[in-house]
Parts: C-alpha cells; structure tokens; sequence
C-alpha cells in the first residue's frame, strides 16, 4: 500500500489467489506449531508500520483458505475498490481479530463490513462464481510461475520475493526492475 501510494499508476499490482489449503484439513493447530512462531516474526517485523499480529486464541484455527480467497475473488467482480477495502479487512480480521474467516458466517460479517453489495455477493459466492478464478490462479502460480509459499511477490522484469520482506526490499526490487 505504501509503495502504491508513493508510486501511483506506475505501479500495478495484480493479486493472485494461492490457497495453501484447497480442502479443509481438520488437524491444523496453531499452537505450538511453525504458525505460532512465524507470526511472532511476522508480528516483531511489521510493529514499526502500526500492523499488530494477535497470536490465535482459539481452538478452530481456520483448516482452509478457500472461503476467504473466493469471497475475496466474488467481491472483486464488485470492482477494484470493493477488492481492496475486503482484501485489507480479511488480514486484520484474521491476523489481528482472530476472526475465522474459513467459517461462512464470520466471513460473512467481515464482508458486510467491508461495505460490499451483499446480495450480489451471496449469490455470486453460494453460485460459486470464484471457484474457477481461485483455482486458474493457483494453477497458474504452481505451474508458470512455481510459487509454493505466500506471500510470494513477483515483479515482472525483475526479481522474485518470498515471504515477509521489509519496504525497502519491495522498493529495491521495483526499482531495479
């Protein structure tokens, strides 16, 4: 966001769907794991920009992603506004509320919240209008591009990032670029 704000339209960002979990994995926990840690590192790195990770405090860590990435994908059919407002509110919902956004009804609320069209919306999600672009982004991205962790930035004509960099490095690699 910073870097889109300094750079404006010379700077394009498109977002691409990963699900690290495509089917629900009951046997996902979060503490005492790799999760626990990471945001932990996540959470000491991104405190001097004013993002705060809360380390979850519930028993039902969220076993997948596909929920969120076609909401996100459905509410994107809505416009680039409506993307970006929903797209900021998942990550605070979920690293900074502890909101279970693979459950339907807390994604939900996160979505009304984001001001989306809501009946344009269920019907676009209960139709499974997204499914399809959530998972040619995810094709795309193992197969062309050879993602297999997120975040994973790539700056066309120039490098590739993987995992939580800091701005400099983002900044660095779109100059060279």
């Amino acid at each position: 966001r910073r870097l889109k704000d300094e750079m404006g339209d010379d700077l394009v960002i498109q977002w691409k769907a990963f699900p690290l979990r495509p089917e629900p994995d009951p046997s996902i926990v979060f503490k005492g794991t790799y999760r626990e840690e990471g945001w932990r590192r996540c959470g000491a790195m991104a405190a001097s920009d004013g993002i705060t990770y809360t380390p979850w405090p519930r028993d039902d860590y969220p076993n997948w992603s596909l929920p969120a990435l076609e909401a996100a994908k459905c509410v994107e059919l809505q416009g680039a506004q409506a993307f970006d407002r929903l797209h900021l509110l998942l990550y605070e919902a979920f690293f900074g509320r502890s909101i279970n956004i693979a459950k339907p009804d807390e994604l939900v609320g996160v979505v009304k919240e984001a001001g989306a069209d809501m009946t344009r919306f269920l019907r676009d999600w209960e139709g499974g209008a997204a499914r399809d672009a959530v998972t040619r982004d995810y094709e795309e991205a193992v197969t062309r591009d050879r993602v297999r962790a997120i975040p994973t930035i790539i700056v066309e004509g120039g490098g590739r990032l993987t995992g939580l960099v800091d701005l400099p490095t983002y900044r660095k690699a779109i100059e060279d670029a």
